[in-house]
Order: C-alpha cells, then structure tokens, then sequence
C-alpha cells in the first residue's frame, strides 16, 4: 500500500484561507450527515444525480460524501494540493476553481451516465482537477512515496510531483475504462462476507470519467487563471 504527501511544498507557510474554509465545510456536512437518520434521501436530494438535469446537486454533491474514510482521503489530498494552487492563483480564483472544476466533472459525468439514478458525491474529482493545476505550478516539488503495512511506514521514496501525478493521471484513464461490472461482483462478494470498503451507501462510487472531466478543467484553468504577484 502507498501514500504520497508533499513533503517540501513550495507553497507559502501562511494560512490558505480558502483552502482550508473548503476543508471545514466539507468536514461539517459530512457530521450534519453522515449515518444520520435519512442519509440514504439526503444523497439523493442534494447528490449530483444525471437523470434529473439541473439541480441543487450540481452544487453541493461534491461537499457530501458516503464514508469517513472517503472524506479523510479527499481531504488530505486537498490539504496538499489545494493550499499550493490557492497561493499561487489568488483566493478568490481558488473558489471559482473549485466550483468550476466540480461543475466540469459532473457534466462530463453526466455525458456517459444520462440514465443513472444514483448521486455522485465526493471531493475526489476536486481534488484531481487542483492536483493538476499544482502539478502544473510546482512540476518539481518535493512528494515521497510510503510504502506501510498495515498503517506502519516501512520504505520512503524521494519522489517529485511530476512524477506522482503521471502516475496518477495512468491509474485514472485505465480506470476510466475499467469493466466496473466485474469489480462490482467482487465488491458484492466482500459485503456479504462482511467486508465493507468504504462504503454500502448506493451512489455513484469513484466515477473515473468525472475526474477525466476534472482534469480536463485543472488544465485549462491553469492557463486561464494566472500566477498571483507576491512581495
């Protein structure tokens, strides 16, 4: 098992306002929500569901999400992305990066899935479109690669964010085009065995297309959304 953090981040040492006012956000709704009574209706009212069109959930499916161990994710990704491209575009292009990236991703979301009943939510796309655009800024800011066994470090790798996100960026276009039904009877098998990953709420899981569509708006964002001047 492998997790990658920034370990050197060329991003300013003060606060990143915007940044981390999405984190709390985030964090809130998912203590308003999560295994609360009627959690299964609040997924399907205010998750990004693409059979219905135009709704409130283009704007918050992305705050909600369907696990802890989902939201503890997305969030300390974004904490490692998020803070670096918000230094460096500006705080209020930061907020219209994050909702414009959120809104690309369910469209192309919305593309491939025109008949599905079940709610996309999560900041993992989000985080994917930010992670280019940090990518961009910072090729060659410093990240490790951990290897753990069972949540114990064990082996540290030097690595450089132009090497992590391209790996990243190949998981996800193969994912893209995964056969889902295969993987979904083994999902299946595990919960009846009592094995639970993540989650056993119905949505719509990690939509790998959606984060093709995130990436998509991380890169043109970048080039939309200049460097800010810092003294």
């Amino acid at each position: 098992m492998f997790i990658t953090f920034v370990e050197d981040a060329p991003a300013s040492k003060k606060i990143a306002w915007a940044n981390t006012g999405m984190i709390v956000l985030n964090i809130l709704v998912v203590y308003l929500t999560l295994g609360r009574p009627g959690f299964n209706l609040t997924l399907a009212h205010y998750g990004f569901i693409p059979a219905r069109g135009v709704q409130i959930g283009l704007l918050t499916g992305f705050f909600l999400h369907s696990s802890w161990a989902q939201l503890v994710t997305n969030m300390a990704f974004l904490f490692m992305f998020g803070k670096g491209a918000e230094h460096r575009i500006g705080r209020f292009n930061y907020v219209l990066a994050y909702f414009g990236i959120g809104l690309a991703s369910e469209l192309v979301h919305w593309y491939f899935n025109r008949g599905s009943m079940l709610p996309l939510v999560g900041a993992s796309r989000i985080v994917t479109g930010l992670g280019v655009i940090y990518l961009l800024m910072y090729p060659w800011g410093k990240m490790k690669w951990v290897f753990s066994f069972f949540g114990a470090p064990v082996l540290e790798i030097p690595s450089r964010t132009l090497f992590v996100m391209a790996f990243w960026a190949l998981v996800q276009l193969a994912l893209a085009f995964f056969p889902w039904s295969v993987l979904a009877r083994v999902f299946d098998s595990l919960t009846r065995m009592g094995i639970t990953l993540f989650t056993v709420n119905p949505t719509a899981g990690t939509a790998w297309r959606a984060h093709l569509g995130a990436m998509a708006a991380g890169l043109i964002l970048h080039f939309l959304m200049p460097p800010q001047k810092h003294g």
